[in-house]
């Protein structure tokens, strides 16, 4: 039997995993707290989202926030000690299981994959203004709202990444 350790944590989105992982990484560096605008500048999301996560992180504990800094709390904290809990590989199969429908593409994803496959270029790059003309105008015909959930999803899913290159917004196509 294996000894496992159950974490008390609530269910997370992928964007405000990515916001806590930023905070983790961050913590090494900003022994004191890190400041609310090296977050907001690095992750690159609109300030009432990133505000709006905030609370909800500090809400259920994960962090703190006072006056601009931002301190990751003890997160020996959100764990408790069980006793023994037999590992019949049921909790691996589960977590594996969890992991793939996560990656599973949505039907509007797969038809913007070979959308963008079609535009990308020769290094993997994509205008984002490209990108969204094509997704609001081409065969897909998306709202804004939906274009923006997709781009976001994808996002998610590191299969595009925001980038700045010296001639605009691009997004950077990794399948």
């Amino acid at each position: 039997m294996a000894k496992l350790k159950c974490i008390t944590m609530t269910n997370l989105t992928p964007l405000q995993k990515r916001v806590l992982n930023t905070i983790k990484v961050f913590q090494a560096e900003y022994l004191e707290g890190i400041p609310y605008n090296i977050i907001k500048l690095d992750l690159n999301i609109p300030e009432e989202n990133l505000n709006q996560i905030l609370g909800f992180l500090e809400e259920h504990e994960h962090i703190s926030l006072e006056e601009g800094i931002i301190i990751l709390e003890n997160d020996d904290e959100n764990v408790q000690k069980v006793e023994d809990v037999p590992d019949d590989g049921s909790i691996t199969e589960t977590i594996n299981r969890e992991v793939e429908e996560e990656n599973q593409l949505s039907e509007t994803e797969q038809q913007s994959l070979e959308i963008i496959r079609k535009l990308v270029d020769d290094q993997g790059y994509l205008s984002r203004t490209l990108l969204e003309g094509n997704l609001l105008y081409g065969e897909l015909e998306l709202s804004n709202i939906k274009m923006y959930n997709l781009i976001t999803s994808l996002e998610n899913k590191n299969i595009l990444k925001k980038i700045q290159l010296s001639d605009g917004e691009y997004y950077k196509f990794t399948p």
